[in-house]
C-alpha cells in the first residue's frame, strides 16, 4: 500500500491481543479493537504501583459526553463516552519479549435502549488519538 499509515485494522473481541497491538505499533498502522481482556496497567513513573486493574482506572474517567449512533433504519442510540490513555503491561509471561503500550481505552454506553434490546455497552481499546 505505500501508507501504512492510513491502514486502521477494526475487530472484535477476538483480535484482543497484545502482540497484535504491539506489531501495528511497529508497523505504523492503527487499530480500533473491542475489549475481551482486563490488562495490567502500568504505574506513572510519579506514583507508586497499584493493583487495579485496566477496568477499574477506565471506570474512574468521567464521562465526556454523548454520541448518537444509527442503528439499523430506523433507530439511533444515544451512548455516553468516556476514554482514558493508559499505560499498558503485557501479560505476565510476556513481560521480556513486549514493551508497555500506551492506549487509549474508550467505553460507550447507551443509557436507555429500548425495551427488548440489550444496551449498547462496548469497551474499545486504539492506538489512534481521541
Amino acid at each position: 500500500m505505500g501508507t501504512p499509515e492510513r491502514c486502521v485494522h477494526v475487530a472484535d473481541r477476538e483480535s484482543d491481543i497484545y502482540e497484535f497491538f504491539c506489531l501495528s505499533q511497529d508497523l505504523g498502522t492503527r487499530f480500533l479493537v473491542r475489549v475481551q481482556t482486563n490488562r495490567l496497567p502500568g504505574a506513572p513513573a510519579d506514583a507508586e504501583p497499584r493493583m487495579e486493574l485496566i477496568f477499574a482506572q477506565l471506570s474512574a474517567t468521567p464521562w465526556a459526553g454523548c454520541h448518537y449512533v444509527a442503528i439499523g433504519q430506523d433507530e439511533t442510540a444515544c451512548v455516553h463516552m468516556k476514554f482514558a490513555a493508559i499505560q499498558t503491561l503485557p501479560p505476565r509471561g510476556k513481560q521480556k519479549r513486549y514493551s508497555p503500550q500506551l492506549l487509549t481505552y474508550i467505553h460507550a454506553l447507551e443509557i436507555a435502549p429500548p425495551a427488548g434490546r440489550p444496551p449498547i455497552d462496548w469497551k474499545l481499546v486504539t492506538n489512534l488519538p481521541v
